[in-house]
């Protein structure tokens, strides 16, 4: 008797498992474009550009991103296909031996149709929702920045997938705890820049807000990267930094600074951060209730280098430098602006670092092509190239990476990048910069984004 029961116990067992299993399918069975990402990330570079030509040849592939510079790389993509390679000096593409060699499949026949689209005022996210929620999908995938609202509207939903291309994986340059996951293409600066045809000096990062100073920048509901930022400010490695910086600090001021920071220990408890986290609300206030708010980081640039701005300074990405400025009566000149964290002895945060990730939509129409484009963006240096070319970007694979260290010679030293181990290194004589973690971010957007933008009232 205690036998039979024991069979028909196993035998109920057996019949219910395949149920667990398949109830809330979502953890036990994948996609068709899961599935093709799980496959694409055991396979090489050369045996992944062989399945998207079969994919994608003759047809037409449509993704969406931040930067202009993703239909440069998708463009040089599909003409490697077949066997060509953009060739500088005659702006046009010709048939070479390196082409060849990074797809050893290609076909001189191969042609297909693409269209990369960049959405404006942060419209990217709606874009992506509404594709993926639509009868039929149109974008394949996106290049995109803003950790927070990436994880908030992307990750959490499942909308779009993360990719990690095999060669990538096995770079011993490559990190993948910071920027495996999701992947990133590249990380980019904003940098503290002053106009140094005056008397004032920025040798702290808290001269940025001393004594009522305003900086340019872009306002975040311009570039919610920027609000990233000041969220980042409140967790303890940064905030210890600027606690550093503070007790170096010369202003005359810096007594009045001392109080507020004390008095907002209560606030950094309210908002369950640590105690050293006063230091990155202090910052955050005094910084965002005087910043000059500009639209654009371009207009920023053209504002620091004319001679009559002195006095002047902006947070904005670094690479709005890369272009020589030498107006020939001398009015405005690179020569006139001076990179704050270069300096010798300079205390503090020399500005922040957020990323551009590349992911699959989950609807993805080709996601085989999905992939090889980016692998072709992260693990070559031809694929990064369009953003390779200027300084401040710094692509995940390092190997990747062009060398700018003189660009800008001995007269124009702004130009004159550190690279990314020094902008992101600590301590003295590093550049110290303030690093988005789509986590953090994301946490804090809850916790502290209104409080944030009551400043600003």
């Amino acid at each position: 008797m205690k036998h039979s029961s024991k069979l028909i116990l196993l035998a109920s067992v057996a019949l219910v498992a395949p149920l667990l299993t398949g109830c809330g399918g979502t953890t036990t069975t994948q996609s068709e474009v899961q599935k093709v990402i799980s496959q694409a990330e055991t396979m090489t570079r050369a045996e992944l550009f062989k399945k998207s030509m079969e994919e994608i040849k003759g047809k037409k592939f449509v993704s969406l991103g931040n930067s202009s510079r993703g239909k440069t790389a998708l463009e040089y993509l599909f003409n490697l296909y077949a066997g060509k390679k953009y060739d500088s000096a005659t702006k046009t593409y010709v048939e070479n031996d390196e082409a060849k060699k990074l797809c050893p499949n290609w076909s001189a026949d191969f042609t297909a149709e693409f269209e990369w689209t960049q959405p404006k005022n942060n419209r990217i996210f709606t874009q992506i929702s509404s594709d993926v929620a639509a009868s039929n999908h149109t974008f394949s995938m996106t290049l995109i920045q803003d950790g927070n609202q990436i994880k908030n509207k992307m990750l959490d939903t499942g909308a779009l997938l993360n990719y990690v291309p095999k060669e990538w994986k096995e770079s011993s340059k490559t990190n993948a705890a910071a920027n495996g996951d999701p992947l990133a293409l590249q990380s980019l600066n904003k940098v503290f820049v002053f106009n140094n045809q005056g008397t004032k000096t920025f040798t702290n990062c808290w001269d940025f807000v001393g004594n009522g100073f305003k900086t340019q920048f872009m306002a975040p509901n311009s570039e919610p990267v920027g609000k990233n930022f000041l969220y980042m400010l409140t967790q303890d490695s940064y905030s210890t930094v600027l606690k550093t910086a503070l007790d170096a600090y010369a202003g005359t001021d810096k007594a009045d600074i001392v109080k507020a920071v004390d008095a907002n220990a209560s606030l950094a408890t309210e908002f369950g951060l640590s105690d050293v986290a006063k230091y990155g609300l202090t910052y955050i206030q005094m910084f965002v209730k005087q910043y000059v708010a500009v639209e654009d980081d371009g207009p920023i640039a053209t504002s620091l280098v004319a001679k009559t701005n002195a006095d002047t300074a902006g947070l904005l990405v670094y690479s709005k430098f890369r272009s020589t400025v030498e107006a020939e009566d001398g009015s405005t000149s690179n020569k006139y602006v001076t990179c704050a964290a270069y300096q010798d002895g300079y205390k503090g945060i020399g500005g922040f670092m957020y990323k551009h990730y590349l992911q699959i939509l989950k609807t993805s129409p080709f996601p085989w092509t999905s992939c090889a484009l980016i692998n072709f963006m992260t693990t070559t240096s031809y694929g990064f190239s369009p953003w390779g070319k200027d300084m401040g970007g710094y692509c995940s694979d390092p190997e990747s990476n062009q060398d700018h260290s003189k660009d800008g010679g001995t007269d124009f030293p702004i130009k004159n990048d550190k690279g990314y181990d020094w902008w992101t290194g600590t301590g003295d004589g590093k550049g110290n910069l303030v690093i988005e973690d789509p986590a953090w971010a994301a946490k804090q957007s809850y916790n502290l984004g209104g409080w944030i933008d009551s400043l600003r009232a």
